[in-house]
């Protein structure tokens, strides 16, 4: 499974996860919270559910990032920021250039999840840029 897939799988599961808390409206709040804040870690309890952590979004193509919802940080520049529902699944450690221009490799648990239009301040080059 490309990275692509992997991350459009990822969307599909949360979007679905989401669907139920809205849908079924006997859960307790308490219960559909956990059901939206467990997500990651339910996931990776799954046999197979492993396999979707430890993203690296520089393999992926411009058009691919686009369709995932990583914005464009300008016109100057190739970088699109990373999207917050996919912190959670990201490698340990990734090459980001932040929006200062600075490039730096950062471990995900160092990273500010401060997001601004659902996007982290940290993005990446487009592996065809």
């Amino acid at each position: 499974m490309t990275t692509f897939e992997k991350c459009c799988a990822i969307r599909r599961m949360i979007l679905n996860r989401a669907a139920e808390v809205m849908a079924y409206e006997n859960w307790s709040e308490e219960f559909a919270t956990g059901k939206i804040r467990n997500f990651p870690k339910d996931l990776a309890e799954q046999k197979t559910g492993k396999d979707y952590f430890g993203i690296q979004p520089a393999k992926m193509t411009d058009k691919q990032l686009e369709e995932l919802g990583f914005g464009r940080w300008s016109k100057k520049t190739p970088m699109r920021l990373i999207p917050l529902w996919l912190m959670p699944f990201l490698a340990d450690e990734i090459e980001v250039e932040c929006i200062d221009g600075e490039k730096k490799l950062i471990k995900k648990s160092d990273m500010d999840n401060d997001n601004r239009f659902g996007c982290l301040a940290y993005g990446i080059i487009p592996s065809d840029a």
